[in-house]
């Protein structure tokens, strides 16, 4: 029978390292996660098969240096920093997503799309680009995991950075799967608006994850549902992206 278990959210930046001034570094990236020492890590801003980021597997390259189950989830497929159309069908070839790692028992996972993105392309003129325009798609993937005799459900999502598309967005990811279960991932919302936006799921609480360097907002969260509870939460300073990740220790009910 297991206890206990944890859990954490890790904005991967597409592999770089903003410590060798945004090198792409996967082993950099892999050996902070190491540190976390988590069952269970959501991964956001994941690459698959793009140019910028050495054409690999990002999710399959970091569950095999650290000895993990891992499952990658499109959002999009193309080149996120050009034209893109929505993953509904995962054709393979070069996407962009969310991903998870675990060294439990991985029973399966679903994927989930979220309201408000579409097909788009970016400006190649960086002036032109509108810092409130945002049909990027956003996904959620429901995974299920073994810890012994406990099974959980663990959604994994990163949301829009409009607030009012994330809020939409964040109570379309909750109606996924069933109790017990928690939502982990970057919601781009602070900790009062994701409390006010989902009143039945309880806040893991946590600390300031963003901008890495000098934090002054939580973005990186985690919700539970059902006879679960938390020990702790805490934003790790070891990462290689623009974001501190966020552990959480999670207990289950006796």
């Amino acid at each position: 029978m297991t206890a206990g278990l944890r859990v954490a959210s890790y904005n991967l930046l597409h592999g770089r390292d903003l410590s060798q001034r945004g090198a792409i570094d996967l082993a950099a990236a892999a050996a902070a996660i190491a540190e976390l020492d988590a069952d269970v890590v959501a991964l956001q801003e994941v690459d698959r098969g793009q140019d910028r980021s050495g054409s690999v597997d990002q999710v399959a390259d970091l569950a095999e240096a650290l000895g993990m189950y891992g499952v990658f989830c499109p959002a999009l497929q193309g080149d996120p920093d050009r034209s893109w159309e929505p993953a509904d069908d995962d054709r393979g070839g070069a996407a962009y997503g969310v991903g998870l790692l675990t060294r439990l028992e991985l029973a399966g996972s679903e994927r989930v799309d979220l309201p408000g993105g579409g097909a788009g392309a970016r400006s190649p003129n960086a002036s032109l680009r509108n810092p409130g325009w945002d049909h990027e798609p956003r996904v959620a993937m429901c995974a299920t995991v073994r810890a012994g005799d406990w099974t959980l459900a663990v959604i994994v999502t990163h949301l829009s950075y409009m607030p009012w598309r994330a809020i939409r967005q964040l109570r379309r990811a909750v109606g996924t799967a069933a109790s017990p279960r928690v939502l982990v991932g970057d919601l781009n919302l602070p900790a009062w608006a994701v409390r006010a936006a989902v009143p039945a799921w309880r806040h893991a609480g946590g600390q300031a994850t963003f901008p890495a360097w000098r934090p002054r907002l939580q973005m990186h969260h985690v919700l539970i549902d059902g006879a679960v509870d938390v020990d702790q939460a805490v934003a790790h300073p070891r990462t290689t992206s623009d974001h501190r990740p966020l552990v959480v220790d999670l207990r289950r009910r006796p």
